[in-house]
Order: C-alpha cells, then structure tokens, then sequence
C-alpha cells in the first residue's frame, strides 16, 4: 500500500495548551512525554516533572497486531517523533480525571508553526495543527464517537474513507475497540479451558490432560511432556 502525501489540518491554538517532548511513539494513538506535576494534580506549585503516557483523546489507531497497526506507528512517529507537541488535557468521562484506568493522561496533541508576515498580515501568527485531525485525514484513525468529538473530525474520517487513504485502502477493516474484544473473549475461552481440563495424575506434575495421536492411536498424555511421560488410552 502506499502511503499518500500527507495532509495537515490548522487551527488556532488552545490557551490551555501546554508544551511537551515526544520521548516516544508507542503506536498510532499513544507516546511518552515528560509533564510536571501540577498538570496533573491540584497543586499548582509542584513542578517536578515525570514521564508520562500520553493517550490521543477523540481517536482510536489500529492496534500493533492488527493489519496496518505497524504502519500507523510509522506514521505517528514521522508526525510527531522526537519533537515537542502541544497538548491540551481532557478529562476523562469514566474516571472524571485526567487519566484513564489504564494510567495514560488523555489529551489533544498539537504541533505549533509559526509562519512569515508574507503569508499573512500577522507576522506573529501561530497556527497549530491537529495531529487527531491529520491521523484521520490520512486515513490512519477512526473517531470515538462516544466522546462526542467536533464536527471536524466526522468530516475528516469521511474524506479519508472517500479517497481510500491509509487503512482505507483494504476491506473489512476491524474497529481496534473490536479487536481487542476478540483478543479478549479468546483469552477468556483458553483460560476456561485450562481450568476445566483434567490434572494429570503424576505426583509433582503441574500439568493437564490433552489429546495426542501415536502408532497406536488417540490417547491421552501429560501437557507437560517430555518432563512428564504419563499416558492413558481413551
């Protein structure tokens, strides 16, 4: 597949915005920055700063298993990696805080530019681009609908899906939300199993009972062979 010119998306500046490194792209909607503390808590005097896992707010990127997740990475990476962002902190509709249950501050990022006065009749005229926006403008996001997101972003998934950008270009493409439910269920499923499945008998042996084939047939033997040889015909 190949990767389309990329588009940007500008917009004024948030005032609460504060800026950050990007020390690293986790995947297409995550990375690691360092933010002092009084972001992140009620006293305003703590400027210690620690590293902190940044988690796009209104969008949600394929996961790394899933097909086009390494490539959303890439993406990500080449937008915003090694660079600082602006990011404005949300707070989050299931914790009521600015983290998520996972940890993670939930934000906007932002890249800043500053343009020349023979582009504009301000000379000092800042304009930020929305890096949720251009993920899904570039076809590498769907939006979280149930956060309630601007309009742009609706619009921006539209002409991504149009013009077959990004993830776009396959068929079929699976919601990371559910993907990882699958992932989920089917932990689930194999945990249950284990659970049901029949101990082997060996004295010390931690291992269970499963169907294997031999010269002789179908018969039951120890999980945990070849430490554990014990056998018994079905």
């Amino acid at each position: 597949m190949n990767d389309p010119d990329p588009f940007v998306f500008f917009e004024e500046p948030s005032p609460t915005a504060i800026e950050v490194p990007v020390l690293k792209v986790f995947d297409g909607d995550g990375f690691l920055t360092k933010i002092a503390l009084c972001h992140l808590t009620d006293n305003p005097k703590d400027d210690t700063e620690v590293e902190a896992a940044i988690r796009l707010g209104f969008i949600d990127a394929p996961e790394l298993e899933q097909r086009g997740g390494c490539e959303v990475r890439k993406f990500l990476t080449a937008l915003i990696g090694g660079r600082k962002v602006w990011i404005d902190i949300l707070t989050k509709m299931d914790t009521g805080k600015s983290v998520d249950r996972y940890g993670r501050v939930v934000a906007v990022a932002y890249l800043g530019d500053r343009y020349p006065a023979s582009m504009f009749s301000n000379p000092s005229l800042y304009l930020t681009r929305n890096i949720e926006i251009e993920m899904l403008l570039n076809g590498w996001a769907w939006v979280l609908e149930r956060y309630g997101p601007d309009e742009t972003y609706f619009e921006a998934l539209e002409v991504a899906r149009k013009n077959k950008r990004g993830i776009w270009a396959w068929e079929d493409n699976v919601h990371p939300w559910t993907f990882k439910g699958q992932k989920y269920n089917d932990r689930r499923s194999l945990k249950k199993k284990s659970k049901t499945a029949e101990k082997c008998p060996t004295d010390g042996c931690v291992g269970s009972l499963v169907k294997r084939s031999g010269k002789f047939g179908v018969f039951y033997g120890c999980s945990n062979y070849p430490n554990c040889r014990y056998s018994r015909a079905i």
